[in-house]
């Protein structure tokens, strides 16, 4: 009678923790669930700020414009600044800050067409990967760029300023972000700021 009794005792712990371990289960389900609507608005917030400082500042978008003339001191201070309030530490904000003022440095090596635009937009999210208090959010995109530039009239040898627009398709970036003081904040973000098919295609 004991031996039963002690199988049944055993039995019923087994139980007990297999049933609590499904519910905790279920419940980080629920709570992972309800987040991913903040989880991608956090996203979609950093990419705005990327979005905005990919370019000159508004000032500066002038065609043929030397870089000697441009000030942007108080721009990447800002820039700084913003990115702080959305990632995870000062260190990541200034890895984001290097990515994006290199690109703005690559852009005043050729200022005879200026970048007036640049607008990333998540078309689906593909996956959320959950570890702990992290989660990498994996994504396509399509981003749209706006330039302008002078194009000069044959017969008048007259510049009249156009404007041309593209865009390209990104399959997979990604945002790691970590969850803190109840905040999402960007821990790391894998963004393509050019469009991989032309770069192909300068190798074929």
């Amino acid at each position: 009678m004991k031996f039963f009794k002690k199988i049944n005792i055993g039995l019923i712990l087994t139980i007990i923790t297999v049933v609590a371990v499904i519910v905790h289960c279920l419940i980080v389900e629920g709570e992972r669930k309800k987040s991913k609507e903040d989880i991608k608005v956090a996203c979609e917030d950093f990419i705005n700020i990327t979005n905005k400082y990919t370019q000159l500042p508004q000032e500066y978008q002038v065609i043929n414009i030397k870089k000697s003339e441009i000030d942007l001191n108080g721009y990447y201070e800002k820039m700084q600044s913003e990115l702080e309030a959305r990632t995870i530490t000062s260190k990541t904000a200034e890895i984001q800050k290097t990515l994006l003022s290199s690109n703005i440095d690559k852009q005043l090596l050729d200022t005879s067409r200026v970048m007036v635009e640049f607008d990333r937009q998540i078309v689906k999210i593909k996956s959320y990967d959950f570890s702990e208090n992290q989660v990498t959010v994996v994504f396509s995109s399509r981003v749209k760029v706006k330039e302008k530039y002078n194009e000069p009239n044959m017969e008048t040898g007259e510049l009249t300023e156009k404007v041309k627009e593209s865009s390209f398709d990104n399959e997979a970036e990604s945002i790691t972000l970590e969850k803190i003081d109840g905040k999402w904040k960007v821990v790391f973000a894998d963004l393509q700021y050019s469009n991989p098919n032309t770069i192909m295609n300068l190798y074929m």
